[in-house]
């Protein structure tokens, strides 16, 4: 393709990203733009300019990409708007029975008192889609332009000061040639870019290995795979929060479970699944559908219908694996700066907390009219101040706990809790995902073959089934937004050593193995691109690298309405 003109736009501030994080920040700062100019005019000073702030979103709408075990610590967005639940917060129930539940195959252990990190009550049950969509309107209504449809491509640099992002090429055939449809990206220039892509964010990854801005350690992560089930009213009970192990496969892997009930007998089931899996064989999907054949689980799900179905990684890292939040013309948010209670699986409040810390970092970057590293440092800062801080360093080695052993981590969290995160060692450390998992032939022989389930259409279901619940629409005919870079590697060292594990860590059977024409007896690799749910876990959990998730044109994915 020749060389394409495109548009370019200018402005003060801009976020990439519809999630809890940057819309909290474009809102708050909007409103301290607002009190700044309010204390100018009382005291007879000249008034701030108000910037021109701009949203874009990957989504065809707001909320549609959000996905979230949504039991939500409000007290940021107290702090973001003290009269949240006046103006509108979409609370489904507020958590009045938090319980702590030990699974069996066989039988239920409720916990008598429920531990500290799982204790929900007060909290607000909410969709994370719902609640986005909210924020979305307040920040519209307080004059922020937010452009859903828009995905971010490329960071854009001069030298090592980010100056704003391109879009992505829309119209565009799997050839990589242009359609009648063909619409170029456009360049978007900012003072400031606020990277709040969520997990493992396509321009988030790149800046912080060309910048090198990577924490400590490494980025831990879990899958969460969350179905939305209609139950019967008598099987719904609003107010209750579950969290819970399966054992005794919680001494393999602290894998786990929440349960919560949302409106119209709705109950939203989710379970999280370690990618630092030993084996090849780990497969998040299977897992939740195995944990839904519990007698506990068979028993609230009997009668119901599957609404929605979904999947996300979770950044697990915590403190240590966090990335510098920083550079010249740069800020990261949310989850794509791990902003996530690993202890507590809780990353909402913290994500619209570390938002409004970076829109007072901004504000004083506009009056300054300096967006260099040293004065958004400032973010850092504040940072290092709030409770947000406070508590990921009494979770700070939870992940590393868990990543030594399991059985390690039941020892250490309990001196974790006692001495406000410590523990017993001063600080574990994480490993990337990928490098844990082993060879098939290093595995004892019973663990070598993938374990046999067979899914029965009603309470449980096919990845291929599910993916049709998550309401995921990609144009076939586009250039694949998942780049496998050497498929010779899936054919020959990965069949194997690994025995094709993208086709057990995907939850939407993308990644398939067939038979390769051209070489009787081999397989090659298949990409359905088209059930991608953008998890991210394959860009995540591949041993050998090579997966790149990037985003498709602008507005495809899943629809994660009420998820």
């Amino acid at each position: 393709m020749s060389e394409i003109e495109r548009e370019s736009m200018e402005v003060d501030v801009l976020y990439v990203g519809a999630g809890p994080a940057n819309l909290a920040s474009a809102y708050h700062l909007m409103k301290q733009v607002e009190a700044h100019n309010e204390a100018a005019a009382a005291q007879g000073r000249e008034p701030m300019e108000p910037p021109v702030i701009l949203v874009i979103e990957k989504a065809a709408g707001i909320g549609d990409h959000q996905l979230s075990g949504a039991v939500i610590n409000t007290a940021a967005f107290a702090e973001l708007m003290p009269d949240f639940v006046e103006q509108g917060f979409p609370t489904e129930y507020v958590c009045d029975d938090a319980q702590f539940i030990a699974f069996t195959m066989k039988h239920t252990f409720k916990s008598p008192i429920c531990p500290p990190m799982f204790q929900k009550k007060g909290y607000h049950v909410a969709s994370l889609s719902n609640v986005v969509k909210w924020l979305g309107g307040k920040c519209e209504e307080a004059g922020i332009e937010i452009y859903p449809g828009f995905a971010a491509a490329e960071i854009l640099t001069e030298g090592n000061r980010v100056i704003g992002v391109r879009t992505g090429d829309m119209g565009i055939d799997s050839s990589g040639s242009p359609k009648p449809t063909f619409q170029p990206g456009m360049d978007i220039l900012a003072k400031v870019t606020v990277l709040g892509e969520g997990v493992r964010g396509t321009l988030t990854e790149e800046v912080i290995k060309k910048l090198g801005l990577q924490g400590e350690h490494p980025q831990a992560f879990k899958t969460g795979i969350k179905e939305i089930w209609r139950v019967k009213p008598e099987n719904h009970k609003p107010g209750r929060v579950i969290h819970g192990s399966l054992f005794p496969d919680a001494f393999k892997s602290l894998d786990g479970m929440w349960l919560y009930d949302m409106k119209d007998n709705l109950v939203s089931f989710g379970y999280v699944t370690s990618l630092s899996a030993k084996n090849p064989n780990n497969d998040p999907h299977l897992n939740a559908q195995r944990f839904k054949t519990t007698p506990f689980m068979r028993k609230l799900l009997e009668g119901g219908e599957l609404v929605r179905y979904g999947a996300k990684c979770v950044p697990m890292g915590g403190l240590f694996s966090q990335p510098k939040l920083y550079a010249d013309g740069l800020m990261l948010v949310g989850d794509g700066a791990g902003m996530l209670n690993p202890m507590k699986l809780a990353g909402v409040h913290l994500a619209v907390k570390t938002g409004m810390l970076a829109a007072d970092a901004i504000l004083g970057a506009l009056a300054s009219d300096d967006f260099g590293a040293s004065k958004l440092g400032d973010y850092a800062e504040s940072y290092k101040r709030s409770w947000a801080y406070q508590e990921h360093l009494e979770a700070r080695n939870f992940e590393g706990s868990a990543d030594l052993s399991p059985l390690f981590a039941f020892m250490n969290i309990p001196a974790m809790l006692i001495t406000r995160g410590r523990g017993l060692l001063a600080k574990v450390p994480v490993h990337a995902p990928y490098t844990a998992m082993k060879k098939i032939w290093e595995l004892p022989l019973a663990e070598r073959s993938k374990p046999e389930f067979q899914f029965d259409g009603k309470l449980t279901f096919s990845k291929e089934h599910l993916v049709g619940f998550s309401g995921t629409q990609h144009e076939a005919d586009q250039p694949a937004h998942l780049k496998v870079a050497d498929r010779d590697i899936c054919a020959t060292a990965c069949a194997r050593d690994y025995g094709n594990p993208c086709e057990n860590f995907c939850p939407a059977a993308v990644y398939e193995m067939v038979e390769d024409p051209d070489n009787a007896g081999s397989k090659k690799l298949f990409v359905h691109h088209e059930n991608c749910v953008h998890c991210k876990t394959c860009d995540i959990a591949d041993p050998y690298q090579i997966i790149t998730w990037t985003p498709p044109e602008g507005g495809e994915g899943p629809d994660y309405t009420q998820m």
